[in-house]
């Protein structure tokens, strides 16, 4: 049979792959030497910038950005003075820079916009302090975008994998994968060719990019994660958005870190803390989830030093709709089941922080909320995923997932319940297009994309699609592993269901024996799998008489 067509979703990914950007609305901003070379200074730090010179079209671009980015706005004072007034409010907009280009225009119109953090009639001085300013928040840490999943011992959706629960779930079994695949050695040459494409006109970030691929070895992942790059932008953002084409090619360096963290895991309890700015709805998600579990979507970085991490909290500036909170977190490095953390300063980018770092996906309990001085306290414990609340829960969506684990361990992070079925889809469509970029055509690897998506179009009743990605991993399979390889046999074992469930049994008994040949070689005699296939078998042969 002729092999099928392979074709993938080539949906183009969101343009600012960090937190950050900058929006300079300014006529002449493309136009004068002064400005361009501001703008190659400002992307040291922040790499995504967009200019505009036309009011309208800078305040279209800003709305449309997500409202979980945040965005740097600068402006010269007589167009600050006309768009301010209509973008203040949004949440994207995250800080305000008002460029003096007249002094004799008043600036008593700022007051009245808490976001306007500078006011400069010299441009270089005014990029000095948004660069500082900067600085300070990478160091300080209480402005990042905050995400967390809360899992709800008292919800009624405890077996679904929709709803706070289900994303709950999700998440840490998208970490537990994430950790569990097998690195590649071409793991790390993808993730440098993305990063070189991706700051291609950043010549300052292209410097450490090419510093990281001569330099990097995996006891050094720590200083390389505190080190304010590439690194930490793009993977903290990746973390807490779950995008999956990044988090795939940023494995390598997750596994590195955790192996870290449980080398230098602490022995001793330890109680810790974190400043962070939080919206007014978040923290109200907070409030009404006292005594439940939550997680984090990123690694955790916190402080030994209560006062200093409160002196980073309250020097920040606070808008309307976001509150102070300091996390008061106790950890128990007794507890059977948990992530590792680890006192981090003599692995640090800073040697000079008390840096207590937690790994990512770490679980804890919500103890207390109370108020100090006009912060929000918010009192957590470490938690096991082996908790009396937990563990039935996680057991039961770690085996929903793994039924459908079809040999690929990368693809296999994501559910197949039926409300997530497009997720799956296109997710397994962008690994599918990243392989095909970067491996041989009948590599094993493209083969077990194909035959994820196989099994999606089966379960969404598409069988004739099914049947085409099926034959086509098997031919890949065929080209590429021993003949008595496992993937080949799960193969023939899907065509059987899908030739069963069409009613043509002598093509499914077929493929059924055929898998069963190979499951005999491939597994021990009393695996129950090797009687499930018997029995498929002795049905078709019942059907065929």
């Amino acid at each position: 049979m002729a092999a099928a067509t392979l074709t993938v979703s080539t949906e183009k990914r969101e343009d600012n792959l960090e937190t950050y950007s900058l929006v300079w609305l300014e006529p002449a901003v493309n136009k004068v030497k002064e400005f361009i070379e501001a703008q190659s200074r400002l992307r040291k730090l922040i790499n995504h910038l967009q200019t505009f010179e036309d009011v309208e079209q800078c305040e279209s671009y800003i709305k449309s950005v997500s409202k979980e980015n945040r965005i740097i706005f600068i402006s010269n004072d007589r167009l600050g003075q006309e768009v301010v007034p209509r973008i203040h409010l949004l949440r994207q907009i995250f800080t305000i820079y008002i460029f003096k280009s007249d002094n004799k225009r008043s600036n008593d119109w700022t007051k009245n916009f808490e976001k306007v953090k500078g006011i400069g009639m010299q441009l270089n001085g005014l990029v000095d302090q948004i660069l500082s300013d900067q600085t300070t928040r990478t160091r300080t840490k209480v402005d990042e975008m905050f995400s967390i999943n809360i899992f709800n011992t008292k919800s009624h959706q405890e077996k679904s994998t929709t709803g706070l629960n289900g994303q709950f779930v999700y998440s840490q079994l998208l970490i537990d994968r994430l950790l569990s695949m097998k690195p590649k050695t071409t793991d790390r040459n993808e993730f440098i060719s993305l990063c070189k494409t991706y700051y291609k006109d950043n010549s300052s970030e292209l410097s450490i990019i090419q510093e990281f691929e001569n330099d990097y070895v995996p006891n050094r992942a720590l200083w390389w994660y505190t080190r304010e790059s590439f690194l930490y932008r793009l993977m903290n953002k990746s973390l807490r958005t779950q995008d999956i084409d990044l988090l795939f090619l940023f494995r390598f360096f997750i596994r590195d870190i955790h192996q870290q963290l449980q080398e230098l895991q602490c022995s001793t309890p330890l109680r810790v803390y974190r400043g962070q700015v939080v919206s007014n709805d978040e923290l109200e998600t907070l409030k009404t989830s006292l005594g439940q579990f939550i997680s984090m979507n990123s690694f955790l970085s916190t402080s030994l030093d209560r006062r200093l991490a409160l002196s980073f909290l309250t020097s920040s500036t606070v808008s309307g709709d976001f509150q102070r909170v300091l996390f008061e977190i106790d950890l128990d490095p007794t507890l059977e089941g948990i992530k590792p953390f680890a006192n981090i300063t003599s692995n640090s980018f800073f040697a000079d922080e008390q840096e207590v770092l937690i790994m990512l996906g770490s679980i804890f309990q919500l103890v207390k909320i109370d108020y100090q001085d006009r912060v929000c306290i918010v009192q957590m414990t470490l938690c096991s995923d082996k908790d009396n609340s937990l563990k039935p829960i996680y057991d039961y969506m770690k085996n929903e997932y793994d039924d459908y684990d079809g040999g690929d361990t990368e693809s296999s992070v994501f559910s197949f319940e039926e409300k997530n079925f497009q997720q799956a889809f296109e997710c397994h469509q962008k690994s599918l297009m990243i392989r095909q970029k970067h491996l041989p055509t009948d590599h094993p690897d493209i083969g077990s994309s194909v035959h994820c998506i196989a099994g999606i179009y089966l379960c969404l009743n598409y069988p004739d699609l099914a049947l085409q990605y099926y034959n086509k991993a098997l031919e890949i399979y065929q080209k590429s592993l021993p003949s008595q390889h496992q993937d080949i046999a799960m193969a023939h074992y899907n065509l059987g269901l899908l030739y069963a469930g069409k009613e043509e049994f002598q093509q499914a008994l077929t493929n059924f024996q055929k898998a069963s040949s190979i499951f005999h070689v491939t597994l021990p005699s009393t695996h129950p799998f090797i009687g499930i296939v018997s029995q498929d078998i002795q049905r078709m042969s019942d059907k065929l008489k």
